[in-house]
């Protein structure tokens, strides 16, 4: 082709270099939406205590996730109020986290572009009860022959609790695992013979043995077993960190991979482990933390956010 005034030939525009155009003219005509974006979470809170996070935009996001105390979590991304929101639950357990200012890191992709938002919780101190006790050798230290199975079963427990899954199967308020009276709090600590053991990962509950326990909330067995400390004990893995553990059980009525409902029979109740009566150890552990599991059968995450911090992210 030429052009007929000169007889020289046309220049050819390769095609996308007008399509290139339009593109920037669209950036600057109609810059990428960011919505308006907030996250929620707590100034302060006592060590030991689980607390609510969340992530609110009006405009789409994806990937989102919240770094604490070293742990990144991967939460889930719902439709609500007026655009999407994320969930999180997290906590401190009072044997591993020392009260002050702990980071942390709210992480999500925005029109392609990752965004960090970085704030940080001053956890304060909270005073736990303590018992002193003289007993016999023996039930402080385990025998010698003992300490390889010991050892074998913690670090079943610790995959366990480093099980990270997306999807958000917890609710709440949760459904108390069974309905009987507290027999020793989470925190509480005894001191054998002057030696301290580590502060109560839990809540015990009084059962005799055959009782019923249910499961708080939904989610997916990960681990099932028979343990020097904890007996007959099952694992439940409900999404977001949310990791909920049932000790000392007389049998299991579940098997490893098994998806449980809300309120479903997990086990029931027994005298199996290291302990000296029946009853139901629960343990609630939030993105790793063992924290008291008590408070967060009381409320619901409505409340519990609303108590929380809310700053908007702006977008430069």
């Amino acid at each position: 082709m030429t052009d007929s005034r000169r007889g020289l030939p046309s220049p050819r525009v390769p095609l996308f270099v007008p399509l290139l155009f339009v593109l920037i003219l669209g950036l600057f005509l109609c810059p990428p939406s960011w919505g308006a974006t907030f996250v929620t979470f707590p100034s302060s809170w006592d060590v030991g205590q689980g607390f609510a996070v969340s992530i609110t935009s009006t405009a789409e996001y994806e990937d989102p996730s919240v770094t604490w105390l070293g742990r990144t979590v991967s939460l889930d991304v719902e439709p609500g109020g007026e655009g999407r929101i994320s969930y999180g639950l997290l906590g401190s357990y009072v044997r591993d986290v020392k009260p002050g200012e702990h980071p942390l890191v709210f992480a999500f992709t925005q029109n392609g572009q990752r965004v960090e938002a970085t704030g940080s919780v001053r956890l304060l101190p909270r005073k736990y009860p303590e018992e002193h006790l003289k007993v016999s050798p023996k039930m402080v230290f385990p025998p010698k022959g003992d300490q390889a199975r010991i050892k074998k079963e913690a670090a079943l427990a610790a995959r366990a609790k480093r099980t990270m899954t997306v999807k958000r199967l917890w609710t709440s308020p949760p459904r108390l695992p069974i309905r009987s009276a507290v027999t020793s709090h989470y925190g509480f600590r005894r001191v054998y013979n002057g030696t301290p053991r580590s502060p109560h990962a839990g809540t015990d509950f009084r059962a005799a043995v055959g009782t019923p326990v249910a499961a708080p909330f939904s989610g997916t067995v990960v681990l099932t077993g028979d343990h020097y400390y904890a007996g007959r004990s099952v694992y439940v893995d409900s999404g977001n960190g949310v990791l909920s553990v049932f000790f000392h059980l007389n049998e299991i009525k579940v098997k490893e991979g098994q998806r449980v409902c809300k309120g479903e029979i997990v086990g029931k109740s027994g005298a199996t482990g290291r302990i000296t009566g029946p009853h139901l150890h629960y343990g609630l552990c939030l993105a790793g933390q063992y924290v008291d599991p008590l408070p967060l059968f009381k409320t619901n995450l409505t409340a519990m956010l609303a108590r929380m911090e809310r700053e908007e992210i702006v977008m430069e």
